[in-house]
């Protein structure tokens, strides 16, 4: 009889429960982890609300993991890949066979699934005891990196794809709009990247101080109504005679999606990663015509993106812990979620820990 094993699990909006389900043994090509964190994803908080468009009601949140290797399938060995290592996972699940699987975009499957979003009887969230997935999408680590540390990889990595799809070049003048998880790794790339000024924003000062610990020139607080674009026409020396080659939108709002309009200079470049939860009724699109704008979509991230980043976290060349502003048991999961939705203000990622490492 198979043993059981805990579950997060959201039955209804609002609602969360640890539940217990049958263990689930790795099939061929698999392999099962004993999961040690998993951090809460924005995209988990839009499920937990029940305002994901693709993440209904029950949902098993969870794709940010890291844990340890418990059992391999039948052929998973191939992947180089044994009980004991440490690992962290790719969490995007892709058919390989649409015409962007077959170019090196698979980030981009037509077909694309995620792990701890589209669910099934075999692949339910991360913040449970432990998980099976495809071997392919599992990521050895260095065996003295601490698995807190490479939960952190997955939202790194999508500021680290970001900042590639964004040819940022050294020297650059780059404006960061949002400093949540996503553009504080944005931002620690983009400084590696060579950018000369960094300008975040975002409403909540506890955010921009460690924005400033990261690597940012300038913090601009938006929350009594000033504006990056009024900021700058202040102060036209921040950015000087070359203006602002690069824009990144990690906010996913009509009102951060028009200012990054506003600020950009002719020519530059603006990385769309924040995910809109509604649709945009006012954008003034005549500039991006007249201004030559080059707008890019930036969409996850590839095997590439996620070993880069592991290395840069374990060599110290990015820095997590400021990030990580609580971390709750997985017993205590329902107030995990609700500190990681109510006092957003507060926190930058909060995560959660299902066993000690």
């Amino acid at each position: 009889m198979a043993k059981d094993m805990r579950q997060l699990q959201v039955p209804n909006p609002f609602e969360v429960v640890i539940g217990r389900i049958p263990e689930i043994e790795p099939a061929e090509n698999e392999v099962q982890v004993d999961i040690a964190f998993c951090g809460i994803c924005g995209s988990d908080v839009h499920a937990y609300k029940g305002l994901h468009p693709f993440v209904p009601t029950p949902a098993y949140p969870g794709h940010e993991g890291a844990g340890i290797i418990s059992k391999l399938g039948k052929g998973a060995e191939a992947w180089g890949l044994n009980v004991g290592d440490k690992v962290t996972f790719e969490p995007n699940l892709n058919c390989g066979s649409c015409h962007n699987c077959r170019t090196g975009r698979y980030n981009i499957c037509d077909n694309l699934k995620v792990m701890g979003c589209q669910v099934t009887e075999r692949t339910k969230g991360m913040m449970a005891d432990k998980f099976v997935a495809p071997a392919a999408k599992v990521i050895k680590i260095p065996a003295a990196m601490s698995l807190r540390k490479a939960a952190m990889t997955e939202p790194l990595a999508v500021g680290l794809h970001a900042v590639r799809r964004s040819g940022l070049k050294v020297g650059d003048h780059v404006v960061i709009i949002g400093a949540g998880a996503i553009g504080l790794s944005v931002l620690q790339f983009a400084r590696l990247a060579g950018a000369k000024v960094l300008l975040v924003a975002d409403f909540f000062k506890n955010r921009l101080d460690v924005a400033e610990t990261l690597g940012a020139t300038h913090a601009v607080n938006l929350s009594n109504g000033e504006t990056v674009s009024a900021y700058l026409n202040r102060r036209p020396d921040v950015m000087g005679f070359e203006g602002v080659d690069v824009v990144f939108e990690c906010v996913g709002v009509e009102d951060s999606l028009n200012e990054s309009v506003r600020v950009c200079r002719k020519g530059g470049t603006i990385v769309v990663l924040g995910v809109f939860g509604k649709l945009v009724n006012n954008f003034n699109a005549a500039w991006v015509q007249d201004r030559e704008f080059n707008i890019i979509g930036s969409l996850m991230y590839t095997r590439r993106d996620i070993t880069d980043t592991v290395e840069a976290i374990y060599r110290k060349t990015v820095s997590v812990e400021p990030m990580i502003t609580k971390v709750a048991d997985l017993d205590d999961g329902a107030e995990a979620f609700q500190l990681a939705d109510k006092q957003a203000r507060d926190h930058i990622k909060v995560m959660i820990r299902v066993k000690d490492e």
